[in-house]
């Protein structure tokens, strides 16, 4: 095979492995509705499912990028992408909803390594004066993954199992495998690991206890001593994570980065950012699904007009970026993007497909409006030999910000359904046992589409569980509306457009 042929072999099998990762977890929001049915899930069954790929993909992330130097970036590309193919194979054969949670928490470690050395190994296949092409196909995977994931799981759930929305990896994996083995650049460049594993531990202890303080909080109480416990465990390990991220020698955060105005306040609105559109593609499918009777495939369309700007709209923002700064960018898209949630926040049982179609595009706007430039503003100010470093501090906060805040969003829905439902659900249980297995009955109170099939007396009821997941996902997005207004927040205080530091 001709060089240049080998080349774009390796890249298109980087690329294809960067893809599976982003596709799992845009197929995955689109399935919500669909698993929550089949394996008779709840709601905070189907976060946790979300929530795990995101905590295994945010804690390792920085360190995955100095063990792939000191082993080679290559080979811990290739053992993800096979522990990806594995969770894949193991996904499609799950009976239970705990046992897809296990395998989003495998794929998100497949994420934190896949994450940051597809872009390395991207980098190491072009030569010195076209490395800057690297990092721009890079972001085509990202988009191609983000706007194609919801119309191939709608379309496999709408004429198939369930199943191959993960079994459809394990062929695509199998083939990129050696692919990457044969045509990807060995990258020689080795040295010993200096991974900052206290700080690794205590980030881990601070996230997981957080999220399981505040996930658990609506089902033990708030004031339970489970929930105060992990919520007291998760300040403690942060008071240490700091201290000890000030004192050692290779912190995983470097302090004196945040000290950056330009970094910080590009960082954090983009945290907010992602926060919501992971409120929005887990929220949305099931609305749609639940509410409306939509297919799978049919609230794929809406999570496509979503992305879709993210294909049309990446270079007119660029040149916007290089005009005006991001300033401007980032307070036009939050404001977009409040102005969509409000929608969100107001639609009902029956809202008209001409409101879904204009949130949803305002959605996709805001987010490229906010995106791009965050990134590129972030790392505008920080000499060339802090960007790697800044480049993962920036994605880690970036899933950090997704996993706290989507659990936010989710504690809102759960929260008020229960409380809606509390002077009621005794009597719908009592209508229901008689059907179904009790531990089964929880993840129908909140899809009343599959509940009527199992009631006496759907007329009763219907209307009341209607009314309680309509207000509940208005409530969702009243909290996202105040996640958007903190990001609009903090993108008033991020100074005007600087160059790069030498």
């Amino acid at each position: 095979m001709h060089k240049s042929s080998k080349t774009l072999t390796g890249i298109i099998a980087i690329g294809l492995g960067m893809i599976i990762l982003g596709m799992i977890w845009s197929i995955a929001n689109t399935a919500m509705a669909t698993l929550q049915k089949k394996l008779f899930a709840d709601v905070g069954q189907l976060q946790w499912m979300m929530n795990c790929f995101g905590i295994f993909i945010c804690v390792p992330l920085l360190t995955m990028g100095n063990l792939g130097d000191a082993y080679g970036r290559k080979l811990l590309f290739l053992l993800a992408l096979g522990a990806a193919g594995l969770a894949s194979l193991v996904a499609g054969f799950a009976n239970s909803i705990f046992t897809l949670i296990g395998c989003m928490g495998v794929f998100g470690l497949a994420g934190s390594v896949i994450l940051p050395l597809s872009q390395a190994l991207l980098v190491h296949q072009f030569p010195e004066n076209k490395r800057e092409k690297a990092v721009g196909l890079w972001s085509i995977f990202a988009s191609v993954a983000l706007a194609c994931g919801p119309v191939v799981g709608g379309a496999i759930l709408n004429y198939f199992s369930w199943r191959w929305i993960y079994w459809m990896n394990v062929p695509i994996i199998l083939a990129v495998i050696p692919c990457i083995i044969l045509f990807v650049k060995k990258d020689e460049e080795k040295h010993p690991p200096h991974c900052d594993w206290g700080g690794v531990a205590l980030l881990a202890i601070f996230l997981t206890s957080f999220i399981l303080g505040i996930m658990q909080g609506p089902t033990f109480g708030w004031t339970s001593w489970f929930t105060l416990s992990f919520l007291a465990l998760s300040l403690i390990a942060l008071f240490f994570f700091i201290r000890l991220e000030k004192r050692t020698k290779k912190p995983l955060f470097r302090p004196d980065l945040f000290a950056k105005k330009t970094f910080l306040f590009s960082a954090l609105p983009n945290a907010c950012l992602i926060g919501c559109i992971w409120i929005v593609f887990f929220s949305i499918p099931l609305y749609l699904q639940n509410m409306q009777g939509y297919t799978a495939f049919g609230a794929a369309f809406f999570l496509l007009l979503i992305s879709l700007p993210m294909a049309f709209l990446s270079i007119p923002v660029t040149k916007c970026y290089e005009t005006f700064g991001p300033k401007p960018l980032l307070l036009v898209g939050f404001s977009l993007l409040a102005l969509a949630f409000i929608l969100q926040a107001a639609f009902l049982d029956h809202s008209s497909l001409t409101n879904f179609i204009t949130s949803a595009l305002l959605i996709g706007i805001a987010w490229v409006a906010i995106w791009g430039p965050s990134i590129s503003s972030s790392l505008a100010s920080l000499p060339h030999r802090l960007a790697g470093t800044a480049a993962g501090m920036f994605t880690t906060l970036q899933e950090l910000g997704a996993v706290v805040f989507f659990t936010l969003g989710g504690i809102f829905f759960r929260t008020t359904h229960s409380h809606l439902l509390k002077p009621y659900e005794q009597n719908i249980l009592s209508d229901l046992k008689t059907a179904l297995p009790e531990d089964s009955i929880q993840s129908l109170l909140t899809n009343p589409s599959a509940i009527t099939v199992y009631l006496h007396h759907p007329d009763t009821w219907l209307p009341i569980l209607k009314k309680s997941f309509v207000i509940s996902y208005q409530n969702t997005f009243w909290c996202a509306l105040g996640i958007c207004l903190l990001g609009l927040l903090f993108s008033i205080f991020l100074p005007k457009h600087e160059k790069r530091a030498s």
